[in-house]
Order: structure tokens, then sequence, then C-alpha cells
């Protein structure tokens, strides 16, 4: 399968949450997302921004770094994930991730790339880099028919609403 890619520069933080609040308004059952990028390069506010788009409300997605994972219901059921802090493989399968994709919720892995190996398929990843203080870059790549289909859509609203 030919992997759909989508490139996105965000100005603002304002952009950003656009941007996840898109990603989360298309979404389906089973889908996984890994996040990666640099401390600090925009993780936690992206998956706050999806689940905007899951109609999970404001606030209570915050960063799992010490606890690991935390549960969200909206839309769809979100666990977000934190692997910064996972020192081995073995305390992936803790996390029960394979399970919670399987009963249909949505897992997003932010450190993904720290555990990649233990991972459930991905439907999309994206690659976060920050060059300044409030401008990001998103590169998001389909891994899957589903993750192909949030891109495009995605795609259509960066061009409706970027001419």
């Amino acid at each position: 399968m030919a992997q759909e890619q989508l490139l996105i520069n965000s100005v603002d933080e304002k952009q950003t949450r656009q941007l996840g609040r898109e990603i989360g308004r298309h979404l389906v059952t089973s889908f996984t997302i890994s996040l990666d990028g640099n401390l600090g390069a925009g993780k936690t506010r992206l998956t706050q921004a999806i689940a905007a788009g899951l109609d999970i409300p404001d606030g209570q997605v915050k960063s799992p770094t010490f606890t690991l994972s935390v549960p969200h219901s909206g839309r769809l059921q979100l666990l977000h994930v934190d692997a910064y802090r996972l020192k081995q493989l073995a305390e992936v399968d803790e996390l029960g991730l394979d399970e919670w994709v399987d009963a249909g919720g949505v897992l997003i892995v932010e450190w993904a790339n720290r555990i990649s190996i233990a991972l459930p398929p991905l439907d999309l990843a994206i690659l976060i880099e920050s060059p300044s203080q409030s401008k990001r870059s998103f590169s998001l790549v389909a891994h899957s028919p589903a993750g192909e289909t949030v891109i495009n859509h995605v795609r259509s609203w960066v061009d409706s609403n970027h001419p």
C-alpha cells in the first residue's frame, strides 16, 4: 500500500488546535495514532485538540507522563499514552494497548518511537517539529486505509481553509 502523506505548517497554537480537532472529527473505532517529536514540540497539545474533535471536554486531557496512560470518554473511547518514562517493553504489555484497540477504542501514543515494536498496527503516524516557540510542522503518514481517509479529510479541510 502506498502511504498517503501530508505536511502541514502551523503558525500558532490556534491553528494547531484546529488541525487536531479536524483529525479527531474523522477518527473511527479501533484507530491508533503515534505522536513523535522533541520535548515540548506539542504532542500533548495536539492530543488535547484531537480529543476535542472526539467530543471530550476541554481540560480533561493532560499529559500522562507519570501515570503512563489515561482513558477518556467522548464520541469514541480514547486512551492517551505517554511512553517517555517506559523503561522496558514488558511495561507496554501491562497497558493493554492491543485490547483497547480490539475493543474499538482510539489509541494515541506520545513518544511512540520508544515502543514502536510493541504497538498495535498504526493507522496514522504524526511527527511534530517545532522550528520556533509558536510554529509547528506536522508530518502525517497513513499506515492504513482508515489513516488515508483521515489524511484526505484533513487535506480537504486545509485546502478549503488555506487557499
